[in-house]
């Protein structure tokens, strides 16, 4: 039934609390588990830092973002890589992916392209203002995945 899970990642502590879940499923199932962490693009570090501490109009320097996505890449490859190697203690099969883009349609695209059978992940819950502010990566991905989505409610004070 669960061929393949994907598990969706974001280097915090709070987003590993999915991982238990996906162990469980992937040991009744003989699951394989892909680990997967979507990052910052280019583009869109340049919007973020374009301007920072500017006044509105004021061009600000332009920042070479290559080495801060570097940094970034060989951050989340090291922690996919130790979150595989806690998995594949207990004989899983485990592989890992890192893309760069918007998360909930990078889990989205490669839940698609890897053909997964469930989607796991946390959600922090938050409702009214703190969602509109920050949004939700889990709650985009349940309204477009194809497949089942396993959401794994985190409480704010284990953020």
């Amino acid at each position: 039934m669960y061929a393949h899970l994907l598990v969706a990642l974001d280097g915090s502590p709070a987003a590993e609390h999915a991982l238990a879940h996906a162990e469980a499923i992937a040991r009744a199932f003989g699951s394989t588990v892909t680990l997967f962490r979507a990052t910052v693009t280019a583009e869109a570090l340049m919007v973020q830092t374009a301007g920072a501490g500017q006044a509105v109009g004021d061009i600000g320097p332009l920042v070479d973002p290559t080495p801060i996505l570097d940094a970034e890449r060989e951050e989340a490859v090291s922690y996919l890589n130790q979150a595989a190697a806690r998995l594949k203690q207990h004989n899983l099969n485990v592989l890992t992916e890192h893309f760069e883009g918007p998360p909930a349609e990078e889990i989205v695209e490669r839940a698609r392209a890897l053909d997964v059978s469930l989607i796991v992940m946390t959600t922090h819950g938050r409702s009214g203002l703190a969602r509109a502010v920050f949004g939700s990566v889990a709650d985009s991905v349940l309204r477009h995945a194809d497949c089942p989505v396993l959401l794994v409610r985190v409480k704010n004070d284990e953020d």
